[in-house]
């Protein structure tokens, strides 16, 4: 988005101060947004409950690598994933199916083993693409609650997931391989 911004330029930007620039706004970027974003609440008590019941978790986003690094260390949630597919890792990025797709296979999982938590059409397009199940949370970036279907859960805090989940466990998943790949949507 930084290079389109300096490419409508009415004066040509030449290409070592593009660069330059760029630069600065990435590392301003990280220490004025992404570095103080706060989690939604109940975020680190359900990663900490999920993983407590031997639950496999990742991350599947459309954001970058770094950025996606730098968020989830500065939340101290680093550690509560098992495997992260971000913008790159994937032939095609969220809606198509292929980052989740990755991810399961990195985590070793199969569609009916998995749940996908998301906050967006996007996400709940790549979890059906992937004949995975979807968990819409609705305090992100869907317009209107009809954007997140299908799905199996609509929840507004964290700790309705986590009890959800657990609750239907045995129902729903294979007695141990169970997998929470969700985008970076644990931030608001």
């Amino acid at each position: 988005m930084f290079r389109q911004a300096i490419a409508l330029q009415s004066a040509p930007v030449d290409a070592v101060a593009a660069s330059q620039l760029e630069i600065e706004y990435m590392a301003y970027y990280e220490r004025r947004w992404l570095s103080t974003a706060p989690l939604f609440a109940g975020v680190t008590d359900a990663l900490a409950a999920l993983k407590s019941q031997g639950l496999k978790l990742g991350v599947c986003t459309n954001r970058d690598r770094a950025s996606t690094d730098v968020l989830l260390a500065s939340a101290s949630i680093a550690d509560s994933f098992d495997a992260i597919v971000s913008l790159g890792d994937a032939p095609l990025p969220k809606p198509a199916a292929d980052p989740l797709l990755l991810l399961m296979e990195r985590m070793e999982i199969s569609a009916s083993e998995a749940l996908f938590v998301g906050d967006s059409g996007m996400d709940a397009c790549c979890a059906q693409l992937s004949k995975v199940r979807f968990a819409a949370h609705l305090g992100g970036y869907a317009g209107q609650p009809g954007d997140l279907l299908p799905n199996v859960l609509s929840f507004a805090g964290y700790e309705q997931l986590t009890s959800w989940v657990l609750d239907h466990r045995s129902a729903l998943f294979h007695p141990v391989r169970f997998t929470l790949p969700c985008p970076i949507n644990l931030c608001h």
